[in-house]
């Protein structure tokens, strides 16, 4: 996948074109299903597997890498909160069968960026349901072949009172409201929408939307986005020490002055990797273990892996581009870095940085701050 991604990454930066190569390349691969357990005929990887496949094709193609982990992310919303429902097994028997592609309406117009509150909400019609939402960011939601959208349960719920349904394509019209003609993340194709969507109430998750983001989409989420981040910054970090090692040889043998940048840049993404890993490993043992909800040491440590990693990932792309000079400013050849330079925008961007920062403030003056080595 990483390498059909790569070979099309530019174009589609520059088209700002949807990376239906590299989909396509996931879908023959069997990997869109990596999320789904073997009892349902899936591969039933581990989250640090899919984190690094997500961090492989990151490093590729940042839009091909975000497409596939935010596919992964709702299909674990799916396997741990509805895997029980006939209707959602037989789904993840399809994603296997027929390799579908899952897209996102949590994002909604008119609540300022909060996936926490909706204004829409669920119309029930004895066992059907009916459900118009009006999406501010709907990634590749013209290529996916099934959507998640969180509403409200019904008239009378609060915003924060919510629901998450899937339908199938067949089950909505899409119509286009704002387009994406992005700084990054070009070919995520993030357009805007006017969804209206019918279909089964057994379609909609018997568990609230609270717990479900709370235990598992979010978590899930930053930690994927992470390793997407990450793949890119390494592959910076990659391009930088190629770009060096020319520069030497074609000085016959003198180490360049910028190469001196280069231990640093190392460094720095030693402690990304290590930061990334140690918290995929403590999620994914609280997952193993079936602890329910998390412990809040673990939701701070989770949500603060993502402004550590949206940041940090940032700084070492900036420092690259500092490194390489001009090769790296350049939109073409091997040492070009203007295009993980501009997906890393994105990043801190994703669930604002400040936002989460003023949330955790008041937890982490409650929290033991314990760092024990042994």
């Amino acid at each position: 996948i990483a390498e059909v991604a790569a070979r099309h990454a530019h174009e589609v930066d520059r088209e700002g074109r949807f990376p239906s190569e590299s989909v396509q390349a996931m879908r023959d691969s069997g990997l869109l299903a990596a999320w789904v357990p073997q009892s349902l005929g899936g591969p039933g990887l581990s989250l640090r597997q899919i984190a690094s496949i997500c961090a492989q094709i990151g490093g590729a193609c940042g839009a091909s890498g975000m497409i596939f982990a935010m596919h992964q992310i709702k299909l674990s919303s799916i396997v741990h909160h509805a895997g029980a429902s006939p209707w959602y097994q037989q789904l993840q028997k399809r994603v296997v069968a027929e390799a579908l592609l899952l897209g996102s309406v949590t994002s909604e117009v008119g609540v300022g960026g909060d996936i926490r509150r909706s204004l829409t909400h669920v119309v029930r019609e004895g066992d059907r349901f009916k459900l118009d939402k009006h999406g501010s960011v709907v990634s590749y939601g013209a290529y996916a072949d099934a959507l998640l959208i969180t509403a409200r349960a019904d008239e009378q719920s609060p915003p924060n009172g919510q629901v998450m349904v899937t339908v199938l394509k067949n089950q909505y019209q899409l119509e286009k409201t704002g387009s994406w003609d992005a700084m990054g993340m070009r070919g995520t194709c993030s357009d805007a929408f006017m969804i209206r969507a019918e279909g089964a109430c057994e379609q909609i998750f018997e568990a609230p939307f609270a717990e479900i983001i709370a235990n598992t989409m979010l978590p899930v989420s930053h930690i994927l986005w992470a390793s997407v981040w990450f793949g890119i910054a390494h592959s910076a970090l990659l391009r930088t020490r190629a770009h060096l090692r020319s520069v030497m040889k074609q000085s016959g043998g003198q180490l360049p002055a910028a190469a001196t940048r280069l231990p640093d840049l190392v460094a720095r993404v030693q402690l990304l990797h290590a930061r990334l890993l140690s918290a995929a490993t403590r999620f994914e043992a609280a997952m193993v273990a079936g602890q329910g909800a998390l412990p809040m040491s673990l939701t701070t440590d989770l949500t603060l892996l993502k402004s550590t990693m949206s940041e940090g990932c940032l700084a070492v792309v900036q420092e690259a581009l500092t490194t390489v000079g001009f090769a790296g400013y350049k939109t073409e050849g091997a040492a070009s870095l203007g295009r993980h330079l501009r997906d890393l925008h994105s990043a801190p961007l994703m669930i604002n940085n400040a936002r989460l920062i003023e949330t955790m403030s008041s937890f982490l003056l409650m929290d033991p701050l314990q760092f024990g080595l042994a």
